[in-house]
């Protein structure tokens, strides 16, 4: 009786050691970074939208489990019926569409119309938290699918663009089947799986990578089929969806191991696939001033090889 109450202490301490505390400290990791809601930041240095001559129309549209997203078409006139495209943008982490304003006027400036709106947990949308990465591709998932059945946006060609979290999210989205005829990714990475490791690391230490499987077994129950659907497989998915990637090799969110544009070699018809691979421009990719975060100035190299796509890929 004694060698079996022995073994069966052993077992638990091995399930403990095993199970219990690994995924304890995952759920706890996790929910440190995604259990928070992010709220609307104006600073002082920001661009705000009383500043730029654009128009804007408040929108709503409900996500996954139904919460209600919000955010604005914008526009550089009053009538949005002769536009070239329809912009649909994703924000990064810990962000709101707002922080991207400068970007928005410089499309909606060239006579495109740009849907900007805030994730769940983010900003003027519903939610008390983010929930975790891969609840980007499903916000705009909703995105696509409110704008495709908008009488006033239904009748332009889609385009995506997404930064970060968001440079994920409009990859990933294409697994959802819509028709987007290009996109562009800005220091995306391809699944979440190898996204956490990577900031999980930067923040705790390389340890961090033992719990790569309790992190996805812990993304399948809160997001279930939805945490597979990475960015390689939406853009194989999407065969004839031009496709721009940016990345540069100092970013010290999302290194190169990790990015989109390090599998070009991996995707479907190549010949679609373009990619810009930068030496010093940080994380932002498009700012002037990577080491400068109060600076809002737009590199015009940068957004002017990004406008060239977009107008390439709408002919």
């Amino acid at each position: 009786m004694k060698k079996t109450k022995l073994i069966a202490i052993i077992i638990a301490i091995i399930l403990l050691i095993l199970l219990v505390i690994p995924m304890a400290i995952t759920i706890i990791a996790y929910n440190a970074n995604f259990n928070i809601r992010v709220a609307t930041t104006i600073s002082p240095d920001a661009i705000q939208f009383e500043d730029l001559e654009l128009t804007r129309t408040p929108i709503e549209f409900t996500s996954n489990n139904n919460q209600i997203l919000r955010g604005y078409i914008y526009s550089n006139t009053e009538d949005i019926s002769n536009k070239k495209a329809l912009i649909v943008f994703s924000h990064g982490y810990l962000g709101t569409h707002t922080d991207y304003l400068g970007q928005i006027n410089y499309f909606a400036q060239n006579n495109y119309l740009v849907l900007g709106y805030d994730n769940t947990g983010s900003g003027m949308s519903d939610g008390e938290t983010l929930i975790g990465l891969a609840q980007s591709p499903l916000d705009l998932d909703a995105a696509l699918t409110f704008a495709e059945n908008n009488e006033n946006l239904s009748k332009y060609k889609i385009l995506l663009y997404g930064h970060s979290w968001g440079g994920y999210a409009v990859a990933a989205v294409l697994n959802y089947d819509h028709d987007v005829t290009a996109i562009v990714s800005r220091s995306g990475f391809s699944n979440s799986r190898d996204m956490l490791v990577e900031y999980g690391s930067n923040l705790y230490g390389d340890f961090i990578q033992i719990l790569s499987p309790y992190a996805y077994i812990y993304e399948k129950i809160k997001f279930g089929n939805a945490v597979d659907l990475n960015g390689i497989k939406g853009i194989n998915n999407a065969p004839n969806t031009q496709v721009l990637l940016l990345h540069s090799e100092d970013d010290p969110v999302i290194g190169l191991k990790n990015s989109l544009l390090i599998h070009k070699d991996e995707y479907t018809n190549p010949e679609r696939i373009h990619t810009i691979q930068y030496k010093n421009k940080g994380h932002d990719v498009v700012q002037l001033n990577p080491t400068d975060e109060t600076s809002n100035e737009l590199d015009m190299n940068v957004m002017q090889d990004i406008l060239n796509f977009y107008e390439e890929a709408i002919v």
